[in-house]
């Protein structure tokens, strides 16, 4: 795993046991304040998941031999990092030539902006758009708690990632509507993760911690290689 890693501070079954108490405390966040205007993709750029299977949490072909597991939180700057700088060397040398599957899970265990986060990544989930929505959060995260991931910053993010402002930002608002949110803690408790981002490879029905040793396209190649060959 990547050495620099945010560590959770409270334990997973209290996260799931207040999530609905931090949603009440969220929706009532004010959207008084001017929000930053959204960062887009440079212009010309091409969306790196365009042509690849996506079907809610998941990127790739079904039938791959193996599937690499993220488990992270919108709010966590590390994701952000590995999401800029290492997942499209993964999406490009592993996904889209069907050698691996992604799953994505996302975690909110770093406050009410993880938790507002994780409802509208899953509304982008079921709307086939998730990779958009997450790449597009990345690219304009916030101060971490900073009550940024509010309504205004939040449909700024739908419409960059390609999907209704409205309804993005209605699922931020009751993200426990959505089994995915709360199931991103329990996936998380049972795989045993403590941190963000969280890597693991599923292999003839097996789960196993990847080995990463370092935070370049490189390094996950690396492991990425060695846990396909099974060494």
């Amino acid at each position: 795993m990547p050495m620099l890693r945010t560590r959770s501070l409270i334990q997973l079954g209290a996260v799931v046991a207040v999530a609905a108490a931090v949603v009440v405390a969220a929706i009532l966040l004010s959207d008084g304040d001017e929000a930053p205007a959204p960062r887009p993709a440079a212009k010309g750029a091409v969306d790196p998941y365009a042509g690849i299977p996506q079907n809610g949490i998941h990127l790739g072909r079904p039938g791959a031999p193996a599937t690499l597991v993220e488990i992270a939180d919108l709010q966590c700057p590390f994701c952000a990092a590995y999401s800029r700088d290492a997942l499209p060397s993964v999406v490009h040398d592993y996904v889209r030539p069907g050698r691996v599957r992604y799953e994505l899970r996302f975690r909110s265990f770093l406050g009410r902006d993880s938790v507002r986060a994780a409802g509208a990544a899953a509304y982008a989930a079921r709307e086939n758009r998730m990779y958009q929505f997450a790449d597009a959060f990345y690219r304009n995260q916030g101060v971490e708690e900073s009550g940024y991931a509010d309504r205004r910053f939040i449909e700024s993010i739908a419409r960059l990632a390609g999907l209704d402002p409205a309804k993005t930002a209605a699922a931020a608002d009751d993200p426990l509507s959505f089994p995915t949110v709360e199931g991103g803690e329990m996936f998380a408790r049972r795989a045993g993760s403590t941190g963000t981002p969280d890597f693991y490879v599923r292999k003839g029905g097996r789960m196993a911690p990847l080995n990463v040793h370092g935070t370049t396209p490189a390094d996950y190649a690396r492991a990425l290689d060695a846990a396909l060959a099974g060494t």
